[in-house]
C-alpha cells in the first residue's frame, strides 16, 4: 500500500484568485457601460474617454488573466490525472505530491516524487495536447495544434528535460548533505492521451504519454539495486524535514 504525503499546492490559491479576478474583469465593463449610459456621461468628453479607456483596459486584462488561468487549471488537471494513476502503482511506496525543494539558491516544486524499493523517481507532469516537438538540448520546445479547418497554432514551452535535471540536482544535493548517496531518476509524464511526441532524447531521458505507459514504466523500473524500507523512510524523513524550511 502506498503512503502518500500531499504537500500544499500553491497553484490552488492562484487558480482561485485568477477565477475571482476574471469574474470581476468580466462584470466591470458591463457596470461601467451601464453607469456611462445611466448618468449620460457621454455628454462629457473627458469622462467619456476615461470610461471607454477603462472598459478597454478591463477587456485586455481579462484576456491576459484568462490565459494564465487556463494554463494553471490545465496543470491542475494533469496533476489530478497523475495522482489518479499513481493509486494503481504496485508495491509499498512513499509518494510526495507537490513537494517543494530548495538547496542553497536552487529552488523548485516537484509534481511528484516516488520512493520505492527500486529507487527514487521524480515525476514531472504536463497536460499539453497536440504534437510536441523538442530536443533534450534545446531551451524551448514547441506545442503544435492542428484544427479541422486547416489552422495550426504553435506555442513555445520551456524544455522540461532541463527543468527535471535541475530538480534532480536539488533533491540529490539535499540527500547528499544528509549523508545519503542516492541515484535519482526522473520521468516526464504527458497526461493527455491524445498528445503526440516527436522528441530527440538521450537514452536516460524518460518520457511517458498516458497513465498506462507511466504505470508500466514505474512498475518495470529496475536499476538492479534494492532499497530497504528503513532506508526509504529515512529518505522520506530527510525530504520532509527539508520542505519545512522552504
Amino acid at each position: 500500500m502506498n503512503k502518500v504525503i500531499r504537500c500544499k499546492n500553491n497553484n490552488n490559491r492562484k487558480v482561485a484568485a485568477l477565477l475571482i479576478t476574471q469574474v470581476f474583469l468580466g462584470v466591470a465593463p458591463v457596470l461601467l457601460l451601464a453607469f456611462f449610459v445611466l448618468f449620460e456621461l457621454y455628454e462629457q468628453q473627458i469622462t467619456a474617454i476615461v470610461i471607454i479607456a477603462l472598459i478597454f483596459a478591463c477587456n485586455v486584462a481579462f484576456s491576459i488573466v484568462a490565459r494564465r488561468y487556463n494554463v494553471l487549471n490545465s496543470g491542475r488537471r494533469g496533476e489530478r490525472r497523475l495522482y489518479k494513476a499513481i493509486r494503481h502503482l504496485d508495491g509499498n511506496n512513499i509518494v510526495f505530491c507537490n513537494l517543494p525543494v530548495r538547496y542553497k539558491r536552487g529552488r523548485s516544486e516537484l509534481d511528484m516524487l516516488v520512493i520505492s524499493h527500486k529507487g527514487v523517481i521524480i515525476i514531472e507532469v504536463k497536460n499539453h495536447s497536440g504534437t510536441i516537438h523538442g530536443s533534450w538540448k534545446a531551451d524551448k520546445w514547441e506545442q503544435r495544434k492542428y484544427y479541422k479547418n486547416g489552422q495550426t497554432t504553435v506555442q513555445e514551452m520551456d524544455n522540461p528535460i532541463k527543468q527535471m535535471r535541475r530538480q534532480r540536482d536539488i533533491v540529490k544535493s539535499i540527500l547528499n548533505a544528509a549523508g545519503e548517496d542516492v541515484w535519482i531518476d526522473s520521468v516526464l509524464f504527458f497526461s493527455n492521451n491524445g498528445t503526440k511526441l516527436k522528441l530527440n532524447l538521450r537514452e536516460n531521458d524518460y518520457v511517458c504519454s498516458g497513465a498506462k505507459e507511466l504505470l508500466h514504466f514505474l512498475n518495470s523500473y529496475d536499476r538492479g539495486e534494492v532499497i530497504s524500507k528503513i532506508q526509504m523512510e529515512k529518505y522520506a524523513r530527510i525530504l520532509n524535514e527539508a520542505r519545512a524550511n522552504v
